[in-house]
């Protein structure tokens, strides 16, 4: 049965283009929207400028609260972020999955007998190494 380690290798090539970025030429000819701008309809490259405020909404409920709770606050990125899907780019040109330049952590700590004091909700927004 050689068909079976052919059919395997062309159905492990298939699942690897969807890895591969679109290419940057037909990125670069879709229309950039920044934040806080609303999309267009269809497809677009949506932009996170660096040096301005992006309000991140933070929001507690459940049926253990007396009632649900809503904060805003805002962050500002040292870099422009591009994104486009699942793809990410600092400069609108190189093009990664997102998950390979930013990674993000939530860390959330309740008051308790061994942590007393008030509640932590960290958010850790880290640019990886080597981008």
């Amino acid at each position: 049965m050689k068909t079976l380690p052919a059919l395997l290798a062309i159905a492990f090539l298939a699942g690897c283009a969807g890895l591969a970025p679109p290419p940057a030429e037909r990125l670069a000819a879709l229309p950039v929207v920044a934040y806080p701008d609303q999309p267009p309809a269809g497809d677009y490259v949506y932009k996170l400028p660096a040096g301005q405020p992006i309000e991140m909404r933070l929001r507690a409920d459940g049926s253990a609260l007396d009632g649900a709770v809503e904060q805003t606050v805002g962050a500002r990125l040292a870099r422009d972020l591009y994104l486009h899907k699942r793809w990410a780019s600092e400069d609108g040109r190189t093009w990664v999955a997102a998950d390979q330049l930013i990674g993000v952590n939530l860390a959330v700590t309740l008051p308790s007998y061994t942590n007393p004091g008030p509640a932590d909700i960290h958010l850790t927004v880290e640019r990886k190494a080597g981008n």
